[in-house]
């Protein structure tokens, strides 16, 4: 059965144009439920409209019940390059329509454009060509029983000679609308309404991409790593999973007058906050892998927040010795109450590497790990993300910037790790020299893609700092030298 998907486009005001994020979402959805979804060839996400095939409205519902990136899901009818092709197309198609002119069935008529606002009048004149569907009910706006929508699809192109701006109908598409779908969540945790943001707060939109690519569900354990301000506990949380979050900067979490758990309340969902705790995830506390049913996370990569870990800089070449705190006998200042420890930069590279690495261990077989990977456009490749054998990539979309993008990764961890492995990595101590200590990827194999040989080219995340400070302009940057 054929539907017609209303897609949103992303603003370029805010998040930017999302259009590659459909599909992984899409396909996340129809995993979670347990149904395929059939889509045109080729795939082209640059459009709004898009028609797809389910095995029925019961599949359609679910979808909708979820689905972000998805304004509406319609029984689709057909689509023309005119409304003259469009009317001979449906005029013979008695199948479609007659179920629903009956005098008992209250209708809808709905009319819309895309790249063009249509006026009243133009409304009237469409709706009025389709007298032949013979409806015979009452007309009910708010929640008929049957609605049907035509929908206009323009592009823009310049008039040279008039110097200025036409908009050309493209297409136009025709259904019987089924469900709305979860857009309104977009709203609801919208940053200007919540109790608790920061600066690094993730947008809601994304935050709630983000939520279905992890397969948010009712009794699943979801973890942010780099928690921040909470923003995907709160959507995981939103759609019935527990979860917990983790920082090295617990100030942000615990907030100065509000907090995480305020926001959690706003939205009715602090009970499903399980914990936000402060550690650094390179000493981290767990005992034992395999806890997690996803790990969804933006990390930090230094325009508004640097990544840290605890550490301080050798001096000389040599190791920091602690020393007594002058004025105490034999106390040291880490033994004190306000100790606050030392932390060093961590470069992206590292920080993405150790991700990985976390994931394979703390998710459970068929987890997902999601997060963000910012990257130089120039210098990017698709080899630039690290590979680590059991854990297997999803998905890659790029939310384009120009001379930058976020690239939404998506993971699954595809094995369970051996005891052995565990052994290995004694407990996943020392993480922050990330994949490459892995027994895995020392063997020589595909266990990391970082360049050991100088001159060999960087990833388009390394040293992503600096190259968004030098505005992309280093001829240098992707090249490694000592």
């Amino acid at each position: 059965m054929k539907f017609l998907l209303v897609c949103s486009q992303g603003s370029p005001e805010t998040t930017g144009n999302l259009g590659e994020f459909r599909i992984p979402e899409l396909n996340s959805i129809a995993a979670l439920f347990g149904f395929e979804i059939n889509y045109p060839d080729p795939i082209d996400t640059t459009r709004p409209y898009m028609v797809i095939e389910l095995a029925g409205e019961k599949e359609a519902r679910l979808l909708g019940s979820r689905a972000i990136s998805v304004k509406h899901i319609w029984e689709y009818w057909a689509d023309a390059r005119t409304y003259d092709d469009l009317h001979t197309i449906i005029k013979p198609r008695n199948d479609l329509y007659d179920p629903y002119t009956g005098p008992s069935t209250t209708w809808k008529f709905t009319v819309s454009g895309f790249a063009r606002n249509i006026n009243l009048v133009d409304q009237v004149a469409v709706i009025n060509s389709f007298r032949y569907l013979g409806f015979q009910g009452d007309i009910k706006l708010k929640n008929p029983q049957c609605e049907v929508g035509v929908f206009e699809e323009y592009v823009r192109r310049t008039d040279k000679e008039k110097g200025r701006e036409l908009n050309d109908m493209r297409w136009v598409w025709m259904g019987r609308k089924i469900c709305d779908t979860k857009r309104n969540m977009i709203d609801v945790f919208d940053l200007k309404k919540r109790a608790y943001i920061g600066t690094t707060s993730m947008e809601a939109e994304v935050s709630l991409l983000m939520a279905n690519q992890a397969l948010a569900a009712p009794g699943k354990l979801i973890y942010d790593p780099f928690a921040g301000t909470g923003s995907m506990l709160l959507t995981s949380a939103a759609f019935g999973a527990l979860t917990m979050g983790s920082d090295i900067d617990g100030r942000q979490m615990r907030g100065k007058k509000t907090n995480i758990g305020d926001s959690a309340a706003q939205y009715g969902i602090k009970d499903k906050i399980v914990d936000c705790v402060v550690f650094d995830v390179t000493q981290h506390p767990y005992r034992r892998g395999e806890i997690f049913d996803a790990i969804v996370t933006d990390p930090p990569y230094g325009v508004r927040a640097g990544a840290k870990r605890l550490g301080r800089k050798e001096k000389n070449g040599q190791p920091y010795v602690p020393k007594p705190v002058p004025g105490y006998e034999n106390v040291y200042s880490h033994e004190l109450p306000d100790y606050v420890p030392a932390t060093l930069p961590w470069e992206m590279t590292e920080v993405i590497e150790s991700l990985i690495t976390y994931a394979l261990f703390l998710l459970r077989p068929g987890g997902r790990l999601v997060f963000f990977l910012p990257t130089d456009n120039l210098h990017y490749s698709d080899i630039d993300i690290p590979v680590i054998p059991g854990m297997t990539l999803i998905s890659n979309s790029s939310q384009d910037y120009g001379k930058w993008a976020r690239r939404l990764i998506t993971m699954e961890k595809s094995r369970s790790v051996s005891v052995e492995e565990e052994k290995g990595v004694e407990g996943l101590e020392g993480l922050d020299r990330g994949i490459r200590r892995l027994v895995l990827g020392e063997s020589g194999g595909s266990g990391t893609s970082t360049p050991k040989e100088e001159g060999e080219k960087r990833p388009g995340h390394a040293g992503f700092r600096d190259r968004y400070f030098a505005h992309f302009e280093d001829p240098e940057a992707a090249v490694k030298s000592d």
